[in-house]
């Protein structure tokens, strides 16, 4: 993202703050905020990724061209591509309308001013020494994957993907592989599954007093502020988002043994950020950090033996490195686990109570894909006598706690139980409420659910 008093010569979309319900004044070029485009080969358009916008606008709620509210692109399938565009519009300044008040958009500026002075000379500094960069953005690795789906009585109920999210707080959208089990995995996580959010409702000046103290102590060759600085850059917020500068301070800290840096440089090497993608070279970060026992890069590792990423496939191999990364209690390699005992993957013997257990312990930490994953096993009832019963009522409470989430298969099978009466009154208003959520979140076994509903009520009232 660029943010400039004079408009740069890349490919760059002109933006500007408005404060929902007042009329918009004549751009001001000090006003104007710059992100990159980016050319989609699904629409064979150039784009804004929506996740930028937010990078630069944390309170916009859409964005405006004169009085047309500029929709976010659809696939031939009318679904909201992920992760989530719009169509750019060269040589025009766009208004991005905010829910803040007025004086809070002046904040906004200021602080981004207060940034752009501290940050000029570092910025040049990393001009001056990077050649040109390649720009992958989250393109080029593994793919969004698709729910699975079971047919049950002519609906479908879908299993979740397995999308997580990243440390980077808001980065890009969390990006998902197919696991050899028929699941799918997440893959380039950063070492801590929360975000630091201590500091995101600190004002302006607070922020730069952050930028500057972190600054001083990573030049001081303070490891701890170097990761920090190296957040900073790479999401965008603190501090303008620039790739290079972030690869910077994650390899000065990397450099120093730091196995949280390590698998942060292996996730920039294999997501192609302001560097040619090489996975290679982030499984050889992602192997030095595992060694210290990190357990985001064991899970990663796991996950390029579970697709054979940069590596030959080997799902024995992806088993050991989940069950390291998840005995050390990582969310996402414990889910993953959960799903080999589940299929008998990996060398693991089919068993529905152990994938239960592993289920159990990501969902204890949030984990919302276990969570829906667990309302499947009970609604299944796979391994009955041997494994976990089938109980509708339970899995309904473990739907509702994914779906409340925002996943959207969780809300789908939701509306399956009312459509049903399976757990619970069976109610077609609730069914139908919970089916167009669920499209709302992207679900396309939900339409076709929406259709047998009406289709039951015609009979009905027959």
């Amino acid at each position: 993202m660029t943010q400039e008093n004079d408009a740069p010569e890349e490919n760059v979309q002109a933006l500007r703050a408005i404060v929902k319900s007042t009329m918009a004044p004549p751009a001001a070029e000090e006003d104007i905020v710059y992100v990159d485009c980016q050319h989609d080969p699904a629409t064979d358009k150039e784009v804004v990724l929506w996740d930028d916008v937010m990078l630069a606008f944390n309170d916009a709620l859409h964005v405006r061209h004169k009085a047309r509210i500029l929709p976010f692109l659809k696939g031939p399938d009318f679904r909201v591509l992920e992760p989530r565009r719009i169509a750019a519009v060269p040589d025009t300044v766009l208004d991005v309308i905010i829910e803040c008040k007025e004086q809070d958009a002046n904040k906004q500026q200021q602080q981004l001013q207060h940034q752009r002075e501290i940050l000029q000379e570092d910025t040049t500094s990393s001009e001056t020494t990077t050649s040109t960069i390649t720009r992958h953005g989250g393109g080029g690795g593994p793919q969004i994957g698709v729910s699975q789906e079971v047919t049950i009585t002519k609906l479908t109920i879908t299993e979740s993907p397995a999308v997580i999210s990243t440390a980077s707080t808001t980065s890009r959208a969390p990006q998902t592989i197919p696991e050899d089990n028929g699941d799918n995995d997440t893959i380039y996580k950063n070492s801590t599954d929360q975000p630091d959010n201590n500091d995101t409702h600190r004002g302006p000046q607070l922020y730069v007093e952050n930028l500057n103290q972190t600054h001083t102590n990573a030049d001081l060759g303070d490891v701890a502020a170097q990761v920090k600085l190296g957040d900073m850059y790479l999401e965008g917020k603190v501090a303008p988002q620039n790739y290079q500068l972030a690869m910077k301070w994650y390899l000065k800290a990397a450099e120093q043994g730091d196995a949280d840096a390590q698998c942060k440089v292996g996730n920039i090497h294999c997501k192609g950020l302001g560097v040619q993608q090489d996975q290679a070279k982030g499984m050889e970060w992602y192997l030095k950090a595992a060694k210290q026992g990190n357990a985001p890069a064991q899970c990663n590792i796991a996950i390029f033996y579970s697709t054979g990423e940069g590596v030959t496939r080997d799902s024995n191999q992806a088993a050991k490195w989940y069950r390291k990364s998840a005995e050390q209690g990582y969310a996402p390699a414990q889910r993953s686990l959960g799903n080999l005992y589940r299929n008998g993957a990996g060398g693991m013997s089919l068993d529905y109570t152990k994938a239960m257990q592993w289920y159990l312990e990501a969902s204890g930490q949030g984990n919302v894909q276990a969570q829906a994953d667990i309302g499947t096993l009970y609604y299944s009832g796979l391994g009955i006598g041997e494994g976990i019963p089938k109980d509708y009522s339970k899995a309904y409470q473990w739907y509702c706690k994914s779906a409340e989430q925002g996943d959207g298969s969780a809300s789908n099978n939701v509306g399956l139980l009312y459509h049903k009466g399976l757990g619970v009154v069976k109610d077609f208003k609730r069914a139908m409420d919970w089916y167009k959520q669920a499209v709302e979140q992207g679900n396309l076994a939900a339409r076709t659910n929406i259709e047998a509903a009406l289709k039951d009520l015609r009979k009905l009232k027959k």
